[in-house]
């Protein structure tokens, strides 16, 4: 499978020296490139393709590569920010912006370029995982807090029909149709009732880790083996 770039660049000497390192790193690459501010926005108008990386040079001649962080084409995809120029706002400045990283256009060549795509790579993947996680824990609580409200509504009128079916069936001279039907109210209740703790006791899961997976722990299965 592709690892697709985009690289916002319009010097061709150093596009060229970027793409040549860039193929030496991986050999799987598919680049995307625009020289200018305007074709970078076209392209990723007209672009379905998820960007595992996005290089923006900070200087062109329509306007600074850090406008281009805001494209939804962008969102989620590590950025690195480029520059020739050695003014020390450049760095804080498309930082703030939304980059992971500023780097000189000199620095390209050095030992420390790979391991520093690399990093920053890795750094966005935690965060959608920790994002993830966080998500999935939000609807947790969410569901739980539904299935608290439901246990409430559906107990209140639920009791009140167990009971006044408990009444009935004290009660003299019912004829034996009367009598099946009250049994068979107090068994659909009774079920009512079961399913209902059974959904409940499903939302307090418990989230454990066995391996390298997330899963889930049954109240009343054995515990897991801590050393597995």
């Amino acid at each position: 499978m592709a690892f697709p770039i985009f690289i916002l660049e319009d010097d061709p000497q150093f596009r060229k020296i970027l793409e040549l390192r860039l193929r030496s790193w991986r050999k799987d690459l598919d680049i995307t490139v625009a020289e200018s501010i305007s074709a970078a926005k076209k392209t990723l108008d007209a672009s379905t393709t998820q960007f595992s990386l996005a290089i923006l040079d900070q200087q062109l001649p329509d306007g600074s590569g850090v406008e281009m962080l805001e494209h939804s084409a962008l969102q989620g995809v590590p950025v690195l920010a480029v520059s020739a120029d050695d003014s020390p706002e450049l760095p804080a400045n498309a930082v703030s912006a939304g980059a992971a990283h500023f780097l000189g256009k000199r620095q390209i060549s050095a030992p420390l370029f790979i391991p520093l795509l690399e990093a920053i790579i890795r750094r966005q993947e935690v965060e959608k995982e920790l994002l993830s996680s966080e998500i999935r824990k939000s609807r947790m609580e969410t569901i739980r807090t539904l299935l608290g409200t439901l246990r409430h509504e559906i107990n209140n009128p639920l009791g009140a029909v167990l009971g006044g079916a408990y009444l009935m069936r004290s009660g003299e001279d019912l004829s034996t149709e009367q009598v099946e039907a009250v049994k068979l109210i107090e068994e659909s209740g009774k079920r009512i009732k079961h399913v209902l703790e059974q959904l409940c006791d499903t939302a307090e899961l418990e989230e454990v880790t066995k391996g390298h997976e997330q899963v889930f722990h049954i109240p009343g299965d054995p515990a897991w083996d801590k050393k597995e």
